[in-house]
């Protein structure tokens, strides 16, 4: 048999081997997509142990998760429930519209101090925590690559939502590896690396759509070397010089405060909304046999479909208790 009848012969089987199945172990997958981009495992031993060790999720996480939950429910239902009886001079609809916005920001604010907090006190899943996210989208880009035209857009959609939690652990990563104290004049240069690297990744995940495989190929190589290079701690070389050439930085603050301002602005939005509803609904005469309390619910949700759309409504229900 000759060389080109072997590889006729072994190509099936390869492509076998490359076709990764929901039954796949990550670790496993993971070295079929290494030798898919032409990387040997032992080039990345630090991540390889961290896949193969898995993630650990402390005993504490469900406690610590009902509490908040019922800091939420109780926190929100009284705060709310003062500002109604504050405002009992006003129209109910408005009493009521300021009692659910205040319970609102009462939720999203203590969401995030819990997120903070439970971060702080799980300090081996907040250290491994960009490995673990970004070998995901590792293996959502390769599966995004393999599939057929009819599946790509559902595992692009995919793709988004996983980088969209590793981006921001890359701009952290000189915080969480723990390598460096707070005070350190090497926490600068790490931030600056760190925000080039974020933009060199994003630039990659926005040519998605202009050249699909070559795009997803070059943001998953780029993954590879970020999670290996975090795991052995060198933060301040997550990837070379010349993969960061010509690069707009992602700065971590201006992005928390455009997230902060568009939730802040989509729940000003629905109190404006409700009020708008409510006077309306007077202005209108309608029977008075209608519940004078649909026109704020109704007032609310049209306010944040309009400020913010579907997506951060969305975001701003899985801030309520039980979500």
């Amino acid at each position: 048999m000759t060389l080109d009848e072997e590889s006729h012969h072994r190509a099936p089987d390869r492509e076998s081997e490359r076709r990764l199945t929901p039954t796949t172990s990550k670790q496993v997958a993971y070295d079929v997509v290494l030798d898919c981009f032409s990387r040997a495992p032992d080039e990345v031993p630090h991540t390889r142990a961290l896949i193969a060790a898995g993630e650990k999720n402390p005993w504490w996480h469900g406690f610590f998760a009902l509490v908040l939950a019922m800091l939420c429910t109780y926190g929100a239902y009284a705060i709310g429930w003062g500002v109604y009886v504050v405002l009992h001079e006003a129209p109910r609809a408005v009493a009521i519209a300021c009692g659910v916005c205040t319970g609102l920001v009462w939720c999203v604010s203590l969401f995030e101090a819990g997120t903070l907090l439970g971060d702080r006190l799980d300090r081996t899943g907040r250290r491994d925590g960009l490995v673990h996210r970004g070998t995901d989208t590792v293996l959502a880009c390769f599966r995004a690559m393999e599939a057929p035209d009819t599946e790509r857009p559902r595992l692009l959609q995919e793709v988004d939502a996983l980088y969209r939690r590793t981006e921001p652990l890359v701009l952290r990563a000189h915080r969480t590896r723990g390598t460096m104290r707070s005070s350190s004049p090497r926490r600068t240069v790490a931030r600056q690396h760190a925000e080039l690297v974020a933009g060199a990744l994003r630039r990659d995940l926005c040519r998605v759509d202009a050249e699909p495989e070559k795009a997803l190929r070059d943001l998953a190589g780029k993954l590879v070397t970020v999670c290996e290079r975090y795991a052995e701690g060198r933060v301040s070389r997550l990837l070379a010089e010349t993969d960061l050439a010509d690069v707009e930085p992602v700065t971590l603050t201006r992005q928390r405060l455009r997230e902060t301002a568009h939730m802040v602005g989509v729940i000003v939005a629905m109190f404006c909304g409700a009020l708008a509803a409510w006077l309306g609904w007077r202005a209108a005469g309608l029977p008075e046999g209608l519940p004078s309390e649909l026109a704020p619910v109704v007032g609310m949700v049209l306010g944040g479909l309009l400020a913010g759309g579907w997506q951060r409504m969305v975001r701003v229900a899985e801030l309520l208790p039980g979500r």
